[in-house]
């Protein structure tokens, strides 16, 4: 199993200012797995190493600091300073930490780190990669290091320090003020800093929306305007269930769905359910390049989703699907354009006959797992990467024939392109990874 694990040997250094620096001084060594991100060229001695000499404590007291953010902060677009809430460089004060970037995403975290110079202390940091991990594991890591610093902290009689009072508020929050504190890190806000009027908004917006929204609500909600962002998704709800009733054909098929596992890679889960629904109904690669097709294929009358027009949610939410008693579901889209809309109803139809609980949820722009996995089924369903694979030639694949091929399949360009790289079907310059 791929871990992130924190090494150490305590130290005895002479000449620290401060006793929480003195007596936490230790050889570091970071390791992902088999990966040591803490490998070191030491550029005085000319020699490679796999350890820093740091006092623990500066990393120990920002990882308590940062403990709601680094565990639930998603990347969000738009969102200011993201990097200094998660890298560990910024954790240093002074010392070589690496530069390692710490990115939950839900029922998951990716590490990331790279080659980083520090010519003050004549070092260089020479590792690079990528790893993601399962969040709980990355939780169990940071709180072990913090414990191990406050042991060692109380062992040489330095108490009540800063690091003390912030593990003690973690470490006793009930339910109710870990819940807050968890939507306050989503929003990109520190729980322990927050003004009183932000507070009161949190709340508020938390008791408007479903319990199962909240998560992805809080995601991509901007906190300057978080009221107004919960009434728009409310008004969105209520439009979308005033046109239930249309998709009963589809209840049989939810009950025939494989329900997603969490620990799974979430694009994969996605791809798998598309091929999987597209073998179920018959279909094979062949594609769905109009509405009426995609009707016929999931044997319902018409798309009959909603169409949300209000333009203050269009930058953040894609859409919804809800769920009346005993009634099949209701779509709803911000989206205008029909190749933007049949992509979003497909994400939609995804959490329908995935959801295990409740089959009810919001499409919006946040990268997290949950919304990697819908945006995956979509392209899949749509744009089969069997299909694609039999009209690549070479290794590249042309602008004017991902065109041709996004028209054939009734998508925009953006998803051949994404489907081509993270499928690996042939080279497309300038494209970044998966969903």
């Amino acid at each position: 199993m791929t871990d992130l694990r924190f090494e150490l040997d305590w130290e005895s250094v002479s000449g620290s200012r401060g006793d929480e620096l003195a007596a936490t001084w230790a050889r570091l060594a970071i390791r992902v797995g088999d990966a040591t991100v803490t490998s070191v060229n030491d550029y005085r001695s000319r020699a490679l190493r796999d350890h820093v000499l740091i006092p623990l404590y500066p990393l120990a007291e920002w990882l308590a600091t940062h403990w709601w953010l680094l565990l639930y902060e998603v990347p969000t677009p738009g969102r200011e300073d993201y990097e200094r809430r998660h890298n560990l460089r910024f954790g240093r004060e002074g010392f070589a930490l690496p530069d390692l970037s710490i990115e939950p995403s839900g029922e998951r975290t990716s590490l990331k780190w790279r080659a980083f110079d520090l010519p003050d202390a004549r070092i260089g940091f020479t590792g690079a990669g990528t790893c993601n991990l399962e969040l709980e594991g990355v939780r169990q890591s940071f709180a072990d290091l913090i414990e191990t610093v406050l042991a060692r902290l109380d062992q040489q009689g330095v108490a009540e320090t800063y690091l003390h009072r912030e593990w003690q508020a973690i470490q006793s929050a009930d339910e109710d003020e870990a819940a807050f504190c968890i939507a306050a890190a989503r929003l990109g806000q520190d729980p322990y800093a927050i003004e009183q009027p932000l507070s009161q908004a949190i709340v508020t917006a938390a008791n408007r929306l479903p319990a199962h929204w909240q998560e992805e609500f809080f995601n991509i909600a901007d906190a300057r305007t978080i009221e107004e962002q919960a009434t728009l998704v409310n008004e969105a709800r209520a439009l979308a269930m005033g046109t239930a009733g249309q998709f009963e054909s589809l209840v049989e098929l939810r009950a025939e769905t494989e329900k997603i596992h969490p620990k799974r890679a979430p694009w994969d889960q996605g791809y798998r359910v598309a091929r999987t629904l597209r073998q179920r109904l018959g279909l094979a690669a062949e594609p769905l390049g109009n509405d009426a097709e995609l009707t016929a294929a999931l044997k319902i009358p018409s798309l009959g989703y909603t169409r949300f027009g209000e333009p203050g949610a269009r930058r953040w939410l894609d859409g919804l699907v809800e769920c009346a008693d005993d009634e099949g579901p209701a779509f709803l889209t911000t989206k205008s354009w029909d190749q933007q809309v049949r992509f979003a109803f497909c994400r939609g139809l995804f959490e329908y006959l995935t959801v295990p609980d409740t089959p009810s949820a919001l499409t919006t722009a946040a990268r997290t797992d949950r919304q990697q996995r819908n945006r995956a089924f979509a392209a899949e369903f749509l744009a089969p990467a069997d299909w694609l694979r039999g009209r690549i030639v070479g290794t590249w694949a042309s602008a004017d024939e991902m065109d041709d091929w996004a028209a054939k399949l009734g998508v925009s360009e953006e998803v051949v392109r994404r489907q081509i790289q993270n499928h690996r079907l042939a080279f497309v310059e300038g494209m970044g990874d998966c969903w």
